[in-house]
């Protein structure tokens, strides 16, 4: 496009604008991640959501996993676009992500926001949280802070310039990140773009879209790697919901779980509405212009016709505004004439689904200088139905059935979002303001009563549970009554931690709830309630009114327990009881033996002989435990060959030990506790070599007293 004299000259300011800033404004990189639902969703202050080296290296935050902790993840890496005409003549895109195998790379093509040094800030509605603030929203606020305006980045030693982002739209980005630890919330997380036109010209045709690399690939298990890590998902968009998702079609990784994921387009506020499909009529009656919401899909390869990747802004923005019919029809080599919905679906059965995900809401008719709109998404996750959970990926079809819990899952996010807005208009109406503040607020729900505080003591092959009674005094912030009923024991079973399902597999295992009414089964807390509370050393002023022992469990393997608060049915919202996240407050727990204080018990191995692929090993030679008991506070361990060379020497502090080899890191999560007696080695030796057949014997030193006991084990492979 030809540029007149006057724009030639607006460029070339602008230039030195994006220059001067850069010079002064030195970018510092961030990431955090959701955690307090069962999403761990990471977002950057460079306006890219999701960590690809998780996903590539197996390192770091979680991408978009789903459950978390579980390795199941479901994103490479997501960012916003913008497209617009900027200033009534030049079509302009600014992009913080495109396709890229390696993700963000400062300089880079298509990455092209860059923030002021501004770390990602974090706050907290819950009153018990370290970043506790009145101001947050939900449980989890984390707000970063970005901007296109810079032409060049600050690292502090150099100065990078950004590849092919010569013209900025000028526009600043404050994204807020919003997590629940509701039972009915913690599958998602909403993101508010809130976008600002800070130049000083008009944004006209402006469309915002999300670049989404949607995966669904258990990083624990698989040992595909390249494209063949990418190529088995199925893909597809909910019209009614406003939804692109993709879910796990072709994979063979064990454990794997099979999970829908993807992201909706909940809504935007500008100009005192919500402009969103779902408010066609009241747009139409305000003279508005009634936005799209569109998907788009490519292939990472670049891909041809319909799914061609867009290499420049005109195509960008192209992606952006044209109609993709996803019930149109394509000759397809492989399948024939078959509908692009249809092809998306199944191409991760024959390893050719490696597809880009995108969807865009627009055009507004125009951003003003110095105007903002608010554009709401969810990341949304939620498994299959327990029925399809042992079924093989290949013959799984994509139906209303096989993601009826993630579209409930979706369903969820858009009332979360609507908070007050019951007819999702974006205007507060007579009779939606539930707080009588004025306001229309969004996130505003009816809400469980508060999330117990919990606590488990180990004994071997004993759990016991306690937990205090703060969720009694609960007031729900929409009806105003203190609503607490009662109480949910969960606990998993033997290997759902090797699923990966631990965290969604949990089951109750004890209720109790208040007597005297007609809800629940009147139980009441006798069995349960102390007669004065029960208090520990560390943890000073916390009171522990219940208590709730479980025996008959294994030493060595791993459980969870968790204790949930659930509320009465509130009639006058249409709204069942609520409950707390089983996963708000959970504990991973290890039964085993405690510290041997006198060091007088006899210290042990097990299981002894010792079995390639025990029954709670993992599915390689870096997941395998083995479990010495008995143990002092603070111990050496050594272990020798037959001939007496040392291969491995280990110590041991129970008030720090939590677990240290891989076998935790892939299976279980940092709320573990562990027995204090007990020590789980790799069978590594120090060169991290495995151990072959044989004999091998051990000593333990307790460091305290001096004094050794002695052992032997066999392997046997």
């Amino acid at each position: 496009m030809n540029f007149t004299h006057s724009k030639k000259v607006a460029l070339y300011f602008s230039l030195l604008i994006g220059l001067h800033q850069s010079a002064f404004a030195q970018q510092v990189f961030d990431r955090k991640e959701s955690s307090v639902g069962n999403v761990g969703l990471s977002i950057t202050n460079v306006g890219t959501v999701g960590n690809p080296q998780n996903v590539s290296r197996r390192s770091g935050t979680p991408s978009f996993q789903f459950p978390l902790n579980s390795g199941q993840e479901h994103l490479f890496e997501g960012g916003i676009w913008i497209g617009a005409i900027y200033g009534g003549g030049q079509l302009q895109v600014s992009t913080s992500a495109v396709t890229s195998s390696g993700g963000f790379t400062t300089g880079a093509s298509g990455f092209e926001f860059t923030n002021d040094g501004t770390p990602i800030f974090e706050r907290s509605s819950l009153t018990t949280s370290e970043q506790y603030s009145p101001n947050a929203i939900s449980h989890q606020d984390l707000i970063a802070k970005f901007s296109d305006r810079r032409t060049s980045i600050n690292t502090g030693s150099s100065t990078i310039p950004i590849f092919g982002h010569e013209q900025p739209l000028f526009s600043d980005i404050e994204l807020t990140s919003y997590n629940w630890n509701f039972g009915f919330t913690e599958n998602f997380s909403i993101l508010k773009w809130k976008i600002s036109n800070t130049s000083d010209v008009d944004w006209d045709s402006v469309y915002v879209g999300f670049y989404v690399n949607l995966i669904n690939r258990n990083v624990n298990s698989t040992i595909e790697t390249g494209s063949a890590f990418f190529n088995k998902l199925g893909v597809g968009f909910i019209d009614t919901l406003e939804t692109i998702y993709v879910f796990d079609a072709g994979s063979t990784d064990d454990p794997s779980l099979n999970t829908y994921a993807g992201l909706t387009i909940l809504g935007s506020d500008f100009k005192g509405r919500n402009f969103h499909p779902d408010n066609a009529d009241e747009l139409t009656a305000a003279n508005e212009r009634v936005p799209r919401v569109n998907p788009a899909y490519w292939l990472f390869s670049s891909g041809s016709g319909v799914f061609q990747r867009p290499n420049d802004d005109v195509e960008r923005y192209g992606k952006m505004a044209r109609f993709f019919n996803m019930d149109s029809t394509i000759n397809d080599p492989q399948n024939g004439n078959i509908t692009i919905r249809r092809k998306l679906a199944i191409d991760g059965r024959t390893s050719v689904g490696n597809y880009i995900s995108f969807v865009s809401i627009g055009p507004f008719r125009k951003i003003a200088a110095g105007e903002s709109i608010d554009v709401y998404t969810a990341y949304v996750a939620g498994l299959m139905p327990n029925d399809l959970q042992d079924v093989t990926n290949y013959n799984i079809q994509d139906n209303a059935y096989s993601k009826s819990l993630f579209v409930e899952n979706v369903e969820r996010a858009y009332r979360t979002f609507e908070g007050e807005d019951r007819n999702k208009n974006g205007v507060l109406d007579a009779g939606e303001d539930i707080n009588g503040n004025g306001v229309l607020d969004r996130f505003l729900i009816p809400e469980p009563p508060s999330t117990p505080k919990i606590r488990v003591e180990l004994e071997s092959g004993k759990a016991v549970v306690y937990w205090d009674n703060a969720a009694e005094s609960s007031v729900d912030p929409v009806s105003g009554i203190q609503d607490f009923e009662g109480y949910k024991i969960y606990r998993s079973k033997l290997g759902d931690d090797l699923k990966g399902t631990i965290a969604t597999n949990a089951k109750v295992i004890r209720e109790f709830d208040k007597d005297g009414n007609s809800y629940g089964n009147n139980n009441g807390f006798d069995e349960v309630l102390l007669n004065t509370p029960v208090t520990f050393d560390d943890e000073p002023g916390v009171e522990y009114w219940y208590r709730y022992e479980v025996g008959d469990l294994l030493n060595g393997w791993q459980y969870l327990f968790s204790v949930t608060a659930f509320d009465a049915s509130f009639e006058g919202e249409n709204v069942e009881s609520l409950e707390t996240s089983p996963n708000a407050n959970s504990v991973r727990v290890f039964p085993g033996t405690p510290v041997n204080v006198d060091f007088t018990e006899k210290v042990g191995v097990y299981p002894n002989p010792y079995r390639v692929n025990a029954a709670w090993d993992g599915g390689n030679e870096f997941n395998r435990k083995i479990m010495f008991y008995n143990l002092p506070s603070k111990a050496e361990i050594r272990v020798y060959t037959l001939s007496g060379d040392v291969v491995a020497q280990l110590n041991h502090d129970s008030e720090t030990y939590t677990g240290d080899s891989r076998w935790f890191n892939d299976f279980s999560a940092s709320n573990r506790k562990m027995s204090g007696g007990e020590y789980a080695w790799n069978l590594q030796t120090e060169a991290r070599q495995n151990l072959t057949t044989g004999l091998y014997f051990f000593t333990v030193k307790d460091l305290n007293s001096g004094k050794i006991q002695r052992g032997k084990f066999v392997i046997i492979k």
